[in-house]
This record gives C-alpha cells, sequence and structure tokens, in this order.
C-alpha cells in the first residue's frame, strides 16, 4: 500500500504530564509528539483505506520512523484509533446549549435545524475515525462499541430528559422508552452525518433536504410543536 507523503497540517499536542506508553513508561514532549504524528498519519491513511487494510509498517512509513517505533507506543493499528478517539467529542458547548433549552416553550421547534446542523458538523469533523469506529464495533469489537456508548452518553442523556419531560406534558407518547427514543434520534442523526456529504443533488434528495426532515423528527420527539 502506498502511504501518503505527508500528513495533514493539525495543532501540536500539548505535553500531559501524566503521558505514559503501553508499556507504563513516563513519555516526555518529544515521546508525545512521537506518538501523535503516529495517530495523525493513522488517520490520514483510513481516510481511504480500512482499518484491516492498514498495518503497522504502513503507518511507521508514513511517519518516517520504524515499526520498533510505533511498538513503544501502541500494540497495534487499532490502538491508534482507540487513541484519536479519546479526543475525539461528540458533544460541544454549542450543541449542549441548544438541547438544554426550554422545548416545550413556544416556538422552539425552530432549534432542532441548528442543533441538526451542528452536530451533522461536528461529527463530520472526525468521521473518518467514527466510520472506522462503528464499522469495528458493529464487527464485534467490544473495545470499539464501549468507545461509541462512551462517546453517546453526552448526548443519550440530554436527549432522554428532553424526552421525558416531553413525555410528562403529554406532547410525545408516553409508552415509549425515552432512552430508547434518545438512541433513535441519535443514530438518525449518525446516519445522516455520515451519508450526508456524499448525497447527490440529481437523486431528488439533498443535504438540506434530510438535514430538514430530521429536525421535524427531533422537534416532533421533544415536544416542539411551534
Amino acid at each position: 500500500m502506498t502511504a501518503p507523503a505527508q500528513t495533514k497540517s493539525r495543532p501540536a499536542p500539548r505535553p500531559r504530564p501524566d503521558a505514559y506508553n503501553h508499556y507504563g513508561q513516563k513519555i516526555g514532549s518529544k515521546g508525545e509528539r512521537t506518538r501523535q504524528l503516529l495517530i495523525d498519519v493513522t488517520v490520514d491513511l483510513l481516510e481511504t483505506h480500512g482499518l484491516r487494510d492498514v498495518s503497522v509498517v504502513d503507518v511507521a512509513r508514513a511517519a518516517n520512523t520504524s515499526p520498533a517505533t510505533f511498538y513503544v507506543y501502541f500494540r497495534g493499528v487499532p490502538e491508534v484509533v482507540l487513541a484519536a478517539l479519546e479526543t475525539a467529542s461528540q458533544t460541544s458547548p454549542e450543541l449542549e446549549a441548544l438541547l438544554g433549552q426550554d422545548w416545550l416553550a413556544p416556538g422552539a421547534a425552530q432549534h432542532a435545524l441548528p442543533f441538526v446542523e451542528a452536530y451533522t458538523a461536528l461529527w463530520n469533523r472526525h468521521r473518518t475515525i467514527f466510520r472506522v469506529r462503528n464499522l469495528a464495533a458493529e464487527e464485534g469489537d467490544d473495545r470499539f462499541y464501549k468507545a461509541r456508548m462512551q462517546a453517546a452518553t453526552p448526548m443519550m442523556g440530554a436527549l432522554t430528559e428532553q424526552i421525558a419531560r416531553a413525555q410528562a406534558a403529554g406532547l410525545a407518547p408516553s409508552d415509549l422508552s425515552a432512552r430508547a427514543c434518545a438512541g433513535t434520534i441519535l443514530m438518525m442523526l449518525e446516519r445522516l452525518a455520515a451519508i450526508g456529504p456524499i448525497t447527490h443533488e440529481d437523486q431528488g434528495i439533498g443535504y438540506a433536504a434530510l438535514k430538514s426532515a430530521a429536525a421535524y423528527t427531533v422537534a416532533f420527539m421533544l415536544g416542539a410543536r411551534g
């Protein structure tokens, strides 16, 4: 496999005073830079290749280092992805503010589309590793399943709370599980984020139309009616 000539420009990582390699050895700022470089080139390679198609040799070559150096920091390529996921959030202050509004207030439905826009934009900033994570989780890798569930927890909790409020107000079906409804919304938004950028307008269903439909579903489930 041909490795990319260079990685995309990314901010330099901040040295962590408690950073260790997988042997339990403390690493300094130089080690942190090397570790981050291995993460960056792995993500770059995964933009065009599947997880099983990227080898340690590929990563080491792209980082201009050796497999021996790679193994100082990671046991394998899946562990690099798991490390990348540690700093890729599926929530943000903007999303939390949008979701934390009173969805039962008049006119609250207008906030649904900005919420959908913000969520899909955030997801797509990390789309490569989220895509790899989700595929690995669906194939039965428990490590990636746990990473996926952990990343979804903040939004899952906030959505569940708002749906429960809508149920208590008689604006959402009380016989449904609020948590199951929250999970369904997140699955819809993840799928929308994943396929949206490759949606073709000539198919009659563009990305904007899909986001508008998703926003209607979100507003309805959260009890916003106008």
